[in-house]
């Protein structure tokens, strides 16, 4: 965990993978009782402080998931973490749940109609690399958006190669309010 080698005390950390474990999942181990499976719900009964319980969005997120055909997955997650001479102690604050919109069987698991930070870095890997795992690659590039080339094929004028620029943002919205986060795939060019 990057909260054991933090080298400080207390932090915070941010999930944005894009595709966690299933809201059916987790809520089942809870309801069965089985202490084998840790899941963020887990850690929320295990807290001992008394503190407030993590925020769900979407809230309705029970009665959604009664409704759909697939699951819904964790799509962004936050914690706060505390060491000391006792041990480790991660505690959940805020979880945003995506809905599944095609079946998690599909080669990228579904990650096209997703819509969430970290699939949305699994799109634009796919167009990119032609592979939806390569979201590491992508996040590499997005500081040399604003970067030009000089191309230098032998036998041809230099030409200078500059990245397309969008006017209309990919990405608006909040992850905090139910159904905020607008993703517009029409941006992203293949």
């Amino acid at each position: 965990s990057v909260c054991a080698q933090a080298p400080f005390d207390t932090g915070m950390v941010v999930v944005m993978d894009g595709m966690g474990e299933t809201y059916r999942v987790m809520k089942k181990a809870v309801e069965m009782g089985d202490e084998t499976y840790v899941s963020d719900f887990t850690l929320c009964n295990d807290d001992d402080d008394g503190g407030e319980e993590i925020e769900i969005v979407p809230r309705n997120l029970e009665e959604l998931a009664a409704k759909s055909y697939y699951d819904w997955r964790e799509a962004e997650s936050v914690y706060t973490f505390c060491k000391d001479e006792s041990g480790l102690k991660v505690k959940p604050i805020f979880k945003r749940f995506t809905q599944e919109n095609s079946p998690p069987t599909l080669y990228n698991h579904g990650f096209e109609n997703m819509d969430s930070l970290g699939a949305l870095y699994s799109r634009a890997s796919s167009h990119i690399f032609g592979d939806w795992n390569a979201c590491g690659k992508a996040m590499g590039l997005a500081p040399w958006q604003d970067h030009a080339w000089d191309s230098e094929k032998e036998g041809e004028m230099k030409q200078r190669i500059i990245p397309e620029m969008i006017d209309t943002p990919i990405v608006e919205g909040t992850l905090y309010k139910d159904g905020d986060l607008k993703i517009n795939r029409m941006s992203m060019k293949g």
